[in-house]
């Protein structure tokens, strides 16, 4: 009973985030819904992972496309101490580069991999000519390879949908045939560099990425050590007295609802790659999240809902 009570409690909360923008509407975001999945006794677990939950709106995530990718100025300009030579450094960069979208696996016209082009644009005022598609940026890269190739996106969680991307053959338009990863054998890739932004990085994907695509430089807005993942007995969200019962919290309510364990694989409980992340942007949300945000059986109250926006 006391535990109910304390949930009626942050109702008032909830509707503040909401109107602060904090937390989307609530036809997309239902936390008073989703908290009625849990039984009285898991209520002070359910609050806090719910409390832990971090929801990036689309002005953040403009902000965070924005730091990523002035954050390759750091790498890029080589005299930062003189602002006129830094100044040139980073303007003749811009100007040579090329912006790639990092796709999903399923390329669709409902891919949200597509805003960051539109964002490229908007937010960082870059030429239209200057935006491509992976096979039409393969093209110029195999007539002129030379200049930059920044890629862009909003989660690096595994790694693996980078390196599939790199490494996938593309039919260009000639019918010849191309990957990032084949350009970048020949004798004169040593005049391109590579690039990729993300919003948010794991470190086990900036490492697999690391590993896997060394050519290619990670810069994310932010990195994600392993302790934010829920699933982790030092995980940031869980206070010191629930570290060891609330993984096993996750554990006991996902079996609940009828998740299953894949070993990591799209629709395991744990979250694609066992992340256990607990993140959505306004476009949407990553595969590595915990799937009781946003199962919706009929049964299970899902927190985020399809159509997200």
């Amino acid at each position: 009973m006391e535990n109910d009570r304390a949930a009626r409690g942050h109702f008032e909360k909830w509707d503040f985030f909401r109107m602060a923008q904090l937390w989307p509407r609530s036809i997309s975001f239902d936390p008073q819904g989703w908290i009625k999945n849990f039984e009285s006794d898991e209520l002070p677990y359910a609050l806090r992972l719910l409390e832990g939950f971090t929801y990036y709106s689309d002005e953040l995530v403009q902000h965070l496309f924005r730091t990523a990718f002035q954050n390759i100025s750091q790498i890029v300009v080589k005299n930062k101490e003189n602002y006129f030579s830094a100044v040139s450094q980073w303007t003749q960069f811009v100007d040579s580069l090329i912006v790639v979208r990092v796709e999903g696996r399923d390329v669709s016209d409902a891919d949200t991999s597509y805003i960051f082009p539109r964002y490229a644009r908007d937010v960082l005022g870059l030429q239209p000519s200057q935006i491509l598609s992976p096979s039409k940026a393969l093209e110029r890269l195999r007539d002129r390879p030379r200049g930059n190739v920044v890629f862009v996106g909003d989660f690096v969680g595994t790694g693996e949908q980078f390196e599939e991307m790199w490494n996938k053959i593309y039919t260009l338009e000639d019918y010849s045939y191309a990957s990032f990863n084949s350009l970048t054998s020949s004798a004169s890739a040593i005049e391109t560099e590579f690039f990729y932004c993300p919003l948010i990085a794991t470190e086990i994907g900036r490492d697999y990425i690391k590993k896997e695509c060394p050519l290619v430089k990670l810069v994310p807005a932010h990195l994600l050590p392993e302790n934010y993942s829920v699933l982790s007995n030092s995980s940031t969200i869980w206070r010191d007295d629930m570290c060891q019962d609330g993984p096993k919290f996750i554990a006991t309510v996902s079996e609940r609802a009828g998740l299953s364990d894949l070993d990591g694989r799209l629709g395991c409980w744990k979250g694609y790659g066992k992340l256990g992340l607990a993140l959505a942007f306004a476009h949407g949300w990553p595969d590595a999240i915990l799937p009781i945000f946003t199962l919706d059986d009929g049964k299970w109250t899902p927190l985020l809902k399809k159509g997200f926006v």
